[in-house]
């Protein structure tokens, strides 16, 4: 209920249990819930702890954001209390696909019970899906209730992976000699990837490994039973494809991001520094590292929550950041063997030689905190879209190397538009050490560096006027608000009918 004692629209929220794209959702759940409107963020109860500081911190904001716990799904191989990707051996990740694909019975369970109970509280009319959690379209046909899709990339990257999804699944897919393949079902114009930057298996689809045959399907833009979908970009980054998507699809198609905190455009503050989880470093600690380094001087060293290098990488690429003589935070992420284990990653006498202009953060690292200081002059990234974001918001240009995904197509995106330069070509290659220390002196130090962040300054302010007032993502938000207001009072005025 609302204040006024009015029901208020509620919403529904299933993310796929990865920190990757955890993380977005709750933004757009405290984005939405800011709107008046009721949000229920499906859940996992081993996952309840790392979440529930923003619930709290929402709902002390006025914000109806709540936690709907399901019940874990028993599915074969997966650790006990490791619900979640990012805390899930590699060779787990199977049984993570596995359980997202199971919670659809406990969510259906809940959902009846809203309907049996709904003089207490309206039940959703509205189910708002992660792409990868697409059984939540026969939920609401079940249910009767609109049905909208978040895509976790950008509109370029949903374009093109739903081409390339479609492309496979119809085999059509154009390939060019043995290193090249071609997209152009479904886009405005061909794409071309090289081999290394697109998944091997699509390349021999009837040899697909489980997670593959899981997911493509789910890359694939579906109208049907949908109503619109929401994207974590902005009008005027990828205005083009987002028009192409309201095209393709049919729907409205609302971009409102960037998903970051409010206190992301203020910058920096302490409550950036448990995004996701808390960090595995004092915050006053790394800010007082920060503040004693000159004004964009120091690279930001990061690869996402599932990447891990190997130690020939990570040597590779230490090597080159002590070489560049640059000054750098780089957190490493720590295995199942815990960082006594990782340790020996890192060639010999390597946190000696440079403690003295060098932050090695083992495990979890306040991305945010980092990326809003001044010191912080570029990002060495694994070119994921909320990492993308997350940098180009604050004007910091980034020094890519993409794994996999998407992220060859986000980094071709920042390339084109001159904000992001690529140090290694291959997820599996191990970096040149030249390489490495050149690229990170011409973003810090160069000409070209300066170019760069000019170009991201530019970004950033295209960013900050489309979530302010009057801007197009604020627009966006409140138009599928108020799209979910027209869903409620249409039961309601349905339900008076004789």
């Amino acid at each position: 209920m609302s204040m006024d004692g009015l029901q208020k629209p509620h919403v529904a929220v299933l993310a796929f249990p990865a920190l990757g794209h955890y993380i977005p959702l709750l933004e757009l759940s405290r984005l939405v819930g800011s709107q008046n409107l009721t949000v229920s963020f499906v859940t996992t109860p081993a996952n309840v702890p790392r979440f529930q500081d923003f619930i709290d911190e929402a709902l002390n904001c006025g914000i109806d954001l709540r936690l709907l716990v399901l019940p874990t799904p028993h599915v074969e191989g997966l650790p006990e209390g490791r619900e979640s990707t990012d805390v899930c051996p590699p060779e787990s990740h199977g049984s993570i696909f596995a359980m997202a694909r199971k919670l659809q019975e406990p969510f259906d369970a809940w959902m009846e019970l809203q309907f049996k109970e709904q003089e207490l509280a309206a039940p959703p009319v509205c189910v708002v899906f992660d792409s990868f959690m697409g059984w939540a379209r026969q939920s609401a046909e079940k249910f009767s209730i609109s049905c909208v899709e978040f895509n976790p990339v950008g509109a370029f990257g949903a374009s093109a992976t739903n081409s390339a999804a479609r492309s496979i699944m119809q085999r059509v897919l154009e390939k060019q000699g043995e290193d090249c393949l071609v997209l152009s079902l479904d886009l405005p114009r061909p794409v071309r990837f090289k081999r290394n930057e697109i998944n091997q298996d699509y390349w021999s689809p009837d040899e697909m490994n489980p997670i593959t045959k899981f997911v493509l399907p789910m890359l694939q833009i579906v109208s049907k039973g949908v109503s619109g979908m929401l994207l974590n970009t902005f009008k005027e980054l990828e205005s083009d494809y987002v028009e192409h998507l309201r095209n393709l699809t049919g729907k409205p198609v609302w971009a409102i991001g960037p998903l970051l905190p409010m206190s992301y455009f203020g910058g920096a503050g302490n409550k950036l520094s448990t995004r996701g989880k808390m960090a595995d470093i004092p915050a006053d600690e790394l800010l007082q590292w920060l503040d004693s380094q000159k004004t964009a001087s120091v690279v930001y060293v990061s690869f996402g929550s599932v990447v891990k290098l190997s130690k020939e990488q990570t040597k590779a690429l230490a090597r080159g950041l002590e070489g560049s003589k640059q000054h750098f935070v780089w957190t490493i992420k720590v295995t199942h063997s815990g960082r006594s284990g990782n340790a020996e990653y890192l060639p010999e006498g390597f946190l000696e030689r440079t403690k003295d202009r060098g932050v090695v953060i083992w495990g979890w690292a306040p991305q945010l905190l980092i990326l809003s200081h001044p010191s912080v002059g570029a990002f060495m990234s694994h070119c994921g879209w909320n990492s993308v974001l997350e940098s180009l918001t604050l004007g910091v240009p980034i020094a890519g190397w993409p794994m996999f995904g998407e992220q060859f197509l986000n980094m071709r995106t920042m390339e084109e538009m001159g904000v992001g330069i690529q140090f290694c070509e291959h997820p599996g290659g191990v970096p040149d050490e030249e390489k490495v220390g050149e690229v990170l002196r011409q973003v810090l130090s160069d000409d070209k560096g300066k170019e760069m962040r000019t170009a991201a300054q530019k970004v950033k302010e295209m960013a900050r006027k489309a979530v302010g007032d009057g801007g197009s993502s604020k627009a966006n938000v409140q138009g599928f608000a108020s799209e979910m207001r027209k869903l409620l009072k249409m039961r309601q005025e349905q339900s008076s009918l004789p």
